[in-house]
C-alpha cells in the first residue's frame, strides 16, 4: 500500500462519519454570478445549508481552476498549481460538488472535467468564487439533513478540510438513510468505505464525493502513479457479492500534477487516501 508522509502528527479516528438523512433533488443553478453564489441561492431556496451536487451538462463563463502539484516546500504533501483561466465558454463534462460552510458561511469544493473553448480536456479543482455558469445549469442534488460538512483547520495536512459535523436546523425531508463522511490520508479507501457502512449498518448504497488518492490503480491495467491527485467519483456501489461480504466498486475520474486525466473502474483495495476523501454514502433498497 502506497504512503505519503504529512507534515503534521496523525491522530485517530482515521475516519469520522456522521449518520444523516439525504433527499434526491432536482435544482437549477442560473448564470450571471459567482458558482458559489449561484448554488447558495438555489440550495438556500429549499432550505438546505450542506448538500452533494453532480452535474453533467452546461457550461463556464468563465472557466477558473488549480490544478494538483507536490510541492519541494515540505509544507504539505499536496498542493495546488497556479490558476488556469482560459478564454471564452469551457464546457462541462461532470462536475462533483461538495457543499457546506466556512467561518460561518456557505463554502463548497468542486472537483470536476470540462474543456476549454479550443478543445483542451482540463480536469482540476475549481476556484468556486471567480467562476461563473454560461447558462442556466441543471444539477442532481443531494440535500443532506441532520449534518453538515464544515471546513476546519487540520493539523496533519496543514489544510482547512471538510469536517462532517451535527446540525440540528435542516428541513423535514423524506427519510432516506446516509454518512456523511470524511477519510484522512493514507486510509484504503475501499476498506475505509466499508467499515464506515458497517459501522451504520449499511449493506446496499450509492456513493458520491471527491478527494485525492496516492496513485491509482485501474481495473484496466493502467496506473496514476502520482503521490498527488484531484478526484470525483464517477459512479460509487457498496453491495454484497456473491460470498455475501459487503463491497465497494468506484468508477473515477482523476487528474495528475502533469495535467493527465485517467478514468475508469478501480481496482479494490490498493489506493490510498492523499489528503482528504469527502464522502456521502446514501442507503438503497434491498
Amino acid at each position: 500500500m502506497r504512503h505519503n508522509h504529512q507534515p503534521g502528527t496523525a491522530f485517530t479516528p482515521r475516519t469520522l462519519s456522521l449518520g444523516c438523512h439525504a433527499e434526491p433533488i432536482q435544482l437549477t443553478f442560473q448564470p450571471g454570478t459567482s458558482v458559489l453564489a449561484a448554488i447558495d441561492e438555489a440550495l438556500a431556496a429549499r432550505g438546505f445549508q450542506s448538500a452533494v451536487i453532480e452535474v453533467t451538462q452546461g457550461a463556464f463563463l468563465p472557466l477558473v481552476y488549480v490544478t494538483p502539484i507536490i510541492p519541494a516546500d515540505g509544507l504539505h504533501a499536496a498542493w495546488y498549481s497556479d490558476t488556469h483561466a482560459p478564454s471564452g465558454r469551457a464546457e462541462i463534462e461532470r462536475l462533483t460538488i461538495v457543499f457546506g460552510r466556512r467561518d460561518g458561511q456557505p463554502f463548497l469544493h468542486c472537483h470536476g472535467v470540462w474543456q476549454h473553448a479550443d478543445g483542451y480536456r482540463g480536469a482540476g479543482h475549481l476556484m468556486p468564487s471567480d467562476a461563473q455558469f454560461a447558462e442556466p445549469v441543471d444539477a442532481t442534488v443531494w440535500g443532506i439533513s441532520g449534518a453538515i460538512m464544515d471546513q476546519l483547520d487540520d493539523s496533519e495536512t496543514r489544510f482547512r478540510l471538510f469536517t462532517p459535523l451535527p446540525h440540528a436546523e435542516a428541513p423535514p425531508i423524506a427519510p432516506r438513510r446516509a454518512v456523511l463522511c470524511r477519510l484522512k490520508p493514507n486510509e484504503p479507501l475501499h476498506r475505509a468505505i466499508e467499515a464506515i457502512a458497517a459501522s451504520h449498518g449499511i449493506v446496499r448504497a450509492s456513493l458520491h464525493g471527491i478527494g485525492s488518492l496516492i496513485g491509482c490503480t485501474f481495473q484496466s491495467g493502467e496506473t496514476m502513479t502520482a503521490a498527488a491527485s484531484e478526484l470525483l467519483i464517477r459512479s460509487g456501489r457498496l453491495a454484497p457479492d456473491a460470498a455475501g461480504d459487503t463491497r465497494v466498486a468506484l468508477d473515477l475520474m482523476i487528474v495528475d500534477p502533469d495535467r493527465r486525466i485517467f478514468e475508469g473502474a478501480i481496482v479494490e483495495g490498493a489506493d490510498p487516501v492523499c489528503i482528504t476523501f469527502e464522502l456521502l454514502i446514501v442507503e438503497e433498497d434491498d
